[in-house]
């Protein structure tokens, strides 16, 4: 371990000083929607690993990596690739989830310019994270970490976001493509989805294969939008109706080698992503051992599943004969909820806003944001007896709402915070007007694909 850095009177003084540690010559842009990510780094093989990691994302070429001379990018990061290092101040262990392991990260804040700043350190990978007042760098080991550099890409990102009023869940996300919608659909959307794209969220509690189900989706022809995190954008505005959108961030799936090669549907396409010794240890292992092996690997959208069609949407997966996939399909659904939109308050000018993450004949299966038309959430298990999908009414399934909501973690600065929609009511006004489908019983992940579809269908 390299030895601590002196010691410094302030979080400016002390970011500087890390900043000033190493050139960083190497660098790589990403559009997301309408902010602009800059990235630099020292080591030229960190920037070709992100390369590749967020192909989808790049920004045009030009100037300053996409960039015009003399613009300043939405937001800056500065990875610093090199040993573990200590930390310039003590840092505390944060309080953790239940559930998840306790001190895996430890952190300290700073005062300083604009409000200061937050360290950050993952125990596990000596991993350092410092961000504030403009900056955000990662130094130690960033070669041997993307997963969690990329984790502190977008948690920065999704900061921005909601620090603008977007509220975050913990939830997947699809994209149904250029789906023909009813005349009077589009008249209320009015310029923001003349397409008819339609994006659809699916929460869960942990391990009820929201990841999973998105999966199935986009097996069916559904363009992946998000695995873990979602951004809902309300869209009532006093005086003015139309659809909330869900936006994504630009991670991949990660996952274990049970989801890689249990599911038949699934495992021709997602074990392009595992190397093929990996293939070949977990090939003959019995389906529990299977499931208990926690070996995660990201499953790259387009390389797994391949560039769009460019057509409607395919309802049947690849190895599907006919249509969509056998299996027990729920009765008709009940009408979804309706919404009173005269109480509804929104963030200023977010009803103007365009959206600026649909596909647009670009050439990736992964969408940053698309119109919200529904949000399913996962409430089955295995063993469960037969799947049930019921429409219910979210304000009067609090339980429910619980699964979509996610509270801000260690890399969201209490200053973003105080604008931020946080609470269970904030969440509801959101979601106004979006229908909900429950699905129950036992986890089946077939005939859950297909009563996604068939909600929004109705």
């Amino acid at each position: 371990m390299s030895p601590p850095l002196a010691s410094v009177p302030s979080f400016d003084a002390m970011a500087r000083a890390l900043a000033a540690r190493e050139p960083a010559p190497h660098s790589l842009c990403l559009g997301l929607e309408e902010l602009t990510l800059r990235v630099r780094s020292n080591s030229a093989a960190v920037i070709d690993d992100l390369r590749g990691y967020f192909a989808p994302f790049l920004a045009a070429t030009g100037t300053m990596d996409g960039i015009a001379d003399g613009a300043a990018a939405d937001l800056d990061f500065l990875l610093l690739d090199g040993p573990v290092a200590a930390p310039p101040v003590a840092l505390v262990t944060r309080p953790h989830l239940p559930g998840k392991r306790p001190d895996k990260e430890r952190a300290a804040d700073l005062p300083g310019e604009d409000g200061g700043g937050r360290l950050v350190r993952k125990q596990a990978t000596g991993m350092l994270f410092t961000f504030g007042g403009g900056w955000n760098i990662a130094l130690g080991p960033c070669a041997q970490n993307r997963n969690q550099l990329v984790n502190f890409l977008c948690a920065r990102y999704m900061e921005r976001r909601v620090a603008q009023g977007w509220v975050l869940g913990h939830a997947a996300g699809v994209v149904i493509p250029g789906v023909s919608l009813p005349r009077a659909v589009l008249a209320d959307e009015g310029p923001l989805n003349t397409t008819g794209d339609r994006a659809l969220a699916l929460c869960g509690f942990a391990g009820m294969g929201k990841s999973t189900l998105a999966l199935h989706l986009v097996v069916r022809g559904c363009d992946f939008l998000s695995n873990d995190r979602v951004l809902v954008e309300p869209r009532c505005a006093c005086g003015s109706i139309g659809r909330p959108v869900l936006h994504g961030i630009p991670k991949h799936p990660r996952l274990n080698p049970g989801t890689y090669l249990s599911y038949p549907e699934l495992a021709p396409l997602l074990a392009r992503a595992l190397p093929e010794a990996s293939r070949r240890a977990y090939a003959d292992l019995p389906a529990a051992a299977l499931y208990a092996v926690e070996d995660k690997y990201d499953a790259i959208i387009d390389a797994c599943f391949g560039p769009p069609s460019g057509g409607p949407l395919r309802g049947k997966p690849a190895s599907a004969p006919n249509g969509r996939p056998s299996g027990n399909a729920p009765g008709n659904l009940p009408s979804g909820p309706s919404c009173d939109f005269s109480g509804c308050g929104g963030a200023s000018g977010l009803a103007e806003r365009p959206i600026s993450g649909a596909r647009s004949g670009g050439t990736s299966r992964f969408r940053l944001a698309a119109p919200l038309a529904g949000l399913v959430v996962l409430n089955w298990r295995h063993g469960g007896g037969a799947m049930q999908a019921r429409r219910v009414e979210l304000a009067e399934r609090p339980d429910l709402l619980e699964a979509l909501r996610k509270p801000p973690g260690a890399f969201y600065l209490p200053g973003a915070l105080k604008t931020a929609r946080l609470t269970a009511a904030q969440c509801l006004e959101a979601l106004c007007g979006v229908p909900v489908l429950e699905l129950a019983g036992g986890s089946d992940f077939a005939a859950g694909a297909m009563a996604c579809l068939n909600f929004l269908d109705d």
